[in-house]
């Protein structure tokens, strides 16, 4: 599956990138063929639930998360020469930028995510 990282760039500039994450393989579960992908240890999941007028200032991540949107649309903007990034509902994006300048956060319509905190 195809996704956005968040990244910090040898500047200390949080960058985007895209990604593979979650690959997965065909596996025979009870006799039906599902593809999966191998499990990914995580600290904590959490339901963020934001209004329309949500901001969230410069900041980084507390560790590497996935964060998958179930509804509205956020914004992510590095404050640099890159375009800002919206991610709807159904996008999922990793928020990688644990040092540096990092991000902001802004709910262009609101909505649900799923953010799992990742291990290590």
């Amino acid at each position: 599956m195809e996704c956005i990282e968040i990244y910090t760039g040898g500047d200390g500039q949080s960058q985007f990138r895209q990604i593979e994450a979650f690959e997965v393989g065909p596996v025979s579960f009870k006799g039906v063929a599902v593809s999966l992908s191998s499990p990914q240890a995580c600290e904590s999941v959490l339901l963020h639930e934001f209004d329309s007028d949500y901001f969230l200032g410069w900041h980084n991540p507390p560790s590497k998360q996935y964060v998958f949107v179930l509804a509205g649309v956020l914004e992510i903007d590095l404050g640099n020469s890159v375009a800002a990034q919206r991610f709807a509902a159904g996008a999922v994006f990793l928020a990688g930028d644990l040092h540096g300048k990092g991000h902001t956060t802004r709910a262009i319509e609101a909505g649900r995510a799923l953010v799992v905190n990742l291990r290590g």
